[in-house]
């Protein structure tokens, strides 16, 4: 009886071994989405939706997650690294990448975020890598408008923050001002944890006798206020031009938003401001003198009006330079920017990205590291980084490249400080070799002559 008791013991000792080990090879991937807000949500209340892939024992290639595009939705992703997990779900333990985008509704009712596909590489049980996909579930997001919102608008869900500064003083002793002057206002908008694209653009008035010019906005998504917090940021610069002299009241500058906590719209000013203008001071020697300050004889007077006349074309001139400056001004910063976005691809090439990588390894930051490897391995090899390194033949790349996503993605890794020295020695002999620059012969200045 003992015996037979002790035999049917490591029978089931087994058959749980064996549950245990189909349980894990029958072990798929999963995809999950988190709503991290209570709905229904407001229409422009910006919320965080949560995405994280699953896949068992650890990556070989992180997953790439694609834009999610909603009509009547603003989502957007932001550049942050994906946060890392690990968990166990029915005995067998799986990597997981959590990925947030942002969602913003324009307009009130229900909102399907896409179906779409996530593929990545994952290690199986038998350590040979495994191509992985999964699909985004069906997820509803609803929004309602609330009381007291204004109809068919959408209005940032946060409370705004304005301020304003001027390019030159506009009250005390330093303030002076003459007719044809200009004065630059800047108007800053700050909306926390809202995009910029939400804050609407702010009403611009001038006062009869003033002209104003309103150049093109600047907005950010990673703004911050004095108090540390993070969102969107627009900047609006606002060009008054006095034409005669008197007393002006510019307008407060008004954006309005609507109250998470009161569920009442508000709005958020720059104070008005009074300017005091000067009359234009006399363009001095344009009055003839001396000894023919009378007509001469037949002249009747008009050396005097034509210098008047050549005074108020020159101010023409002027009044037109200034506004033709206006004009190229954003115009330039434009080119400036694609300038500057040009110089940044460039920097961003193959070399840029093994400098970048070879710095990460002797630093010993393994996720600097695979960071910088998957962007060069892409942008050299077009390959993730495991399967470019499998597709050399070398041994000791692939082992390097290895201990590192098992450094990084691995359940129970080792603790304590990568090293990096075998992976930067190995990686230079894998740099795309330059082109040879041919040097350009100059020809001779006379053809040899016919013997």
């Amino acid at each position: 009886m003992m015996r037979a008791g002790k035999g049917f013991g490591v029978w089931l000792a087994g058959l749980a071994l064996w549950l245990a080990s189909a349980l894990a090879l029958a072990a798929d991937p999963v995809v999950r989405v988190n709503v991290a807000a209570q709905q229904p949500v407001l229409p422009g209340q910006q919320i965080r939706i949560e995405v994280t892939v699953l896949a068992p024992n650890f990556f070989l290639s992180a997953p790439v997650f694609p834009t999610l595009q909603v009509p009547g939705a603003i989502v957007t992703m932001p550049d942050d690294r994906g946060q890392n997990t690990v968990e166990t779900i029915n005995g067998v333990s799986y990597a997981g990448i959590r990925k947030t985008y942002l969602f913003a509704a324009e307009q009130g009712g229900d909102f399907q975020l896409p179906q779409v596909s996530i593929a990545f590489t994952y290690s199986g049980d038998d350590g040979k890598p495994r191509q992985g996909s999964v699909t985004l579930p069906v997820t509803t997001i609803r929004a309602a408008g609330a009381a007291g919102a204004p109809a068919g608008a959408t209005l940032p869900v946060a409370r705004l923050n304005v301020t304003q500064r001027f390019d030159r003083p506009v009250s005390g002793p330093q303030a002076q001002f003459h007719a044809g002057d200009a004065l630059v206002r800047t108007i800053i908008t700050f909306a926390p944890q809202t995009q910029a694209m939400m804050i609407r653009p702010p009403k611009v008035e001038a006062p009869a006798g003033v002209r104003v010019f309103a150049g093109d906005p600047q907005l950010s998504d990673a703004a911050h206020d004095n108090a540390g917090n993070t969102g969107g940021s627009r900047t609006d610069r606002i060009t008054y031009v006095f034409e005669h002299a008197g007393t002006y009241t510019l307008p407060a500058i008004k954006v309005e938003w609507f109250d998470p906590v009161t569920r009442k719209p508000g709005e958020s000013e720059a104070p008005e401001v009074k300017v005091d203008v000067a009359s234009a001071p006399h363009l001095a020697g344009l009055s003839p003198t001396g000894p023919h300050a009378a007509p001469l004889p037949g002249e009747g007077g008009g050396t005097a009006w034509r210098l008047w006349l050549w005074a108020a074309g020159g101010a023409v001139v002027l009044l037109l330079a200034w506004l033709l400056l206006q004009w190229a001004r954003p115009r330039l910063a434009r080119l400036r920017r694609a300038l500057a976005a040009r110089r940044s691809a460039r920097a961003a090439g193959s070399e840029a990205r093994l400098a970048a990588l070879l710095q990460a390894c002797r630093a010993n930051d393994a996720a600097a590291a695979y960071r910088a490897l998957g962007a060069w391995s892409r942008t050299a090899w077009g390959k993730a980084p495991s399967d470019w390194a499998a597709g050399t033949g070398d041994a000791a790349l692939v082992a390097a490249v290895g201990g590192l996503e098992r450094r990084l993605f691995g359940v129970g890794a080792s603790q304590g400080q990568w090293d990096g020295s075998e992976l930067a020695r190995l990686l230079p002999a894998y740099a795309p070799a330059h082109q040879p620059v041919r040097a350009h012969r100059t020809p001779a200045a006379l053809p040899p002559l016919n013997s």
